[in-house]
């Protein structure tokens, strides 16, 4: 998906840098400034154990992670570690494909602030989360003024 619309230098939003990333399969269905959507399609891997019809809490978590992160992404243009993040699991995540809403609710000069919602295929909130992720820094020679050379 083109990242049209959003941050200068967001390029593409793309999960194939990332080994976990490519194993949950991810896809971007929608996103604007502030605000991205993801499917994550059902895998049996997912499930809580053999025979089970609901995921693991890890997974859906994982969801809300990622998505949180791209929504500052879609501001910031590159990559943001999490530092702090909570999950509430509203139901369990029966099987079928997830969804993931994620919104950016600050993003600061150190901190950056996004809310997730995740539903499942019939589109009941399943879980919700927010986390807390590190702004990228302005590298110091970009706020000094460069001095002229003689």
């Amino acid at each position: 998906m083109s990242a049209a619309g959003l941050t200068p230098g967001a390029g593409e939003l793309r999960f194939d840098h990332s080994p976990f990333m490519r194993f949950l399969g991810l896809e971007v269905i929608a996103a604007e400034k502030g605000r991205i959507e993801l499917r994550l399609p059902f895998r049996e891997e997912f499930v809580r154990h053999d025979g089970a019809d609901w995921l693991h809490g890890g997974v859906v978590s994982a969801l809300a992670d990622i998505a949180g992160d791209y929504a500052v992404v879609t501001e910031t243009g590159t990559g943001v570690p999490t530092i702090d993040m909570r999950v509430d699991y509203l139901r369990p995540a029966r099987t079928g494909d997830l969804t993931a809403v994620g919104r950016t609710l600050r993003v600061g000069k150190t901190v950056s602030v996004a809310d997730v919602e995740i539903r499942d295929s019939a589109g009941t909130l399943v879980a919700v989360g927010r986390a807390c992720y590190a702004s990228p820094r302005t590298p110091p020679d970009a706020t000094r003024p460069k001095e002229e050379t003689r």
